[in-house]
């Protein structure tokens, strides 16, 4: 039987105070336990080492050979176990020199400029890896060491946290001039022309169509595109529509000249948060940057003036 099937670090931390103090009565009380505990776990240390270790010497105690031979390698021992269980250094991003991985779906891109701007200012020496996001996520994020996602709720399983971000609307968009955007945008005029879709994470559900279908109506998906990016830029040179989420594509709505307006029904929401791997719900690297992850990307997806389905200028 092994020493320590037998022993905890309980008993070496009494014999440690009880070699440094010899007398039972300061010992335990040093120690915050009862006398009567103490002299259990002396019994302990005894049986399992084979010595008396300390006896009696008039109203002290004094050690033995044994004990003697303990003493310095036995305090050692404990400095060691208690330095590798104490919390760690706090976390000092100036000096960090690793990266951090963001899986997410496209149509987070917008933000990764703002996101790269607040780490460049405070983990000068970080880098940031952006990740397309799939339906793995989960083991994604055990990879770690600093991996976080932005993505769909649904995503998450029970080895995930998450915080909330957002919870877009979306808005359909097309190109300027568009004739089923001259005039408030109907569910037929809607439904007339091709549309392009964006599988966000690699997922073939579509809530969408299955809204559609219990009210016996189909849309044409005329493109299925990779990107909500590559998706705007069909756009531009065509009649086909596109639902997308707002705010965070209004600068290239902008700069593509292409409209944007209320849909015609209400469509599904889809609720977007910042998720990670419960192995690093504690630590102190992966809280900070959570932290900054969250403040860098949050205003963003509420920005004010942006409101979903507004023309832009």
């Amino acid at each position: 039987m092994m020493l320590f099937d037998r022993l905890d670090a309980s008993h070496l931390h009494a014999l440690q105070v009880l070699l440094e103090e010899k007398h039972v009565t300061r010992a335990a009380r040093r120690l915050g336990i009862s006398q009567s505990s103490l002299s259990h776990r002396l019994r302990r240390l005894r049986e399992a080492l084979g010595d008396p270790l300390l006896v009696r010497s008039g109203p002290r105690l004094v050690p033995t050979p044994r004990a003697e031979a303990i003493a310095p390698r036995l305090t050692e021992a404990l400095r060691a176990l208690e330095a590798a269980v104490s919390l760690p250094a706090a976390f000092d991003p100036a000096a960090y020199t690793g990266a951090l991985t963001l899986v997410m779906p496209d149509l987070f891109a917008p933000v990764l400029s703002n996101l790269l701007g607040a780490l460049q200012r405070t983990a000068p020496r970080m880098s940031l890896r952006a990740r397309p996001l799939s339906p793995e996520l989960p083991r994604q994020l055990v990879e770690g060491p600093l991996c976080l996602a932005l993505a769909p709720s649904h995503f998450a399983d029970a080895t995930t946290h998450a915080r909330l971000l957002a919870e877009p609307r979306f808005a359909v968009v097309g190109r300027r001039g568009h004739p089923a955007l001259r005039q408030r945008l109907t569910l037929s005029r809607w439904l007339a022309y091709g549309h392009v879709v964006v599988h966000v994470g690699g997922e073939r559900v579509n809530p969408l169509a299955d809204l559609l279908a219990r009210q016996g109506l189909r849309r044409h998906v005329a493109l299925e595109a990779p990107s909500f990016l590559s998706g705007l830029q069909a756009l531009a040179h065509s009649d086909l529509l596109m639902n997308v989420p707002m705010p965070l594509f209004g600068d290239a709505i902008r700069m593509l000249d292409l409209e944007a307006c209320a849909p015609p029904i209400a469509l599904p929401r889809v609720r977007f948060a910042l998720q990670w791997h419960e192995r690093f719900q504690h630590d102190a690297a992966h809280r900070w940057v959570r932290d900054q992850v969250f403040s860098a990307v949050h205003p963003l997806l509420h920005k004010p003036g942006s409101s979903p389905g507004a023309r832009p200028a």
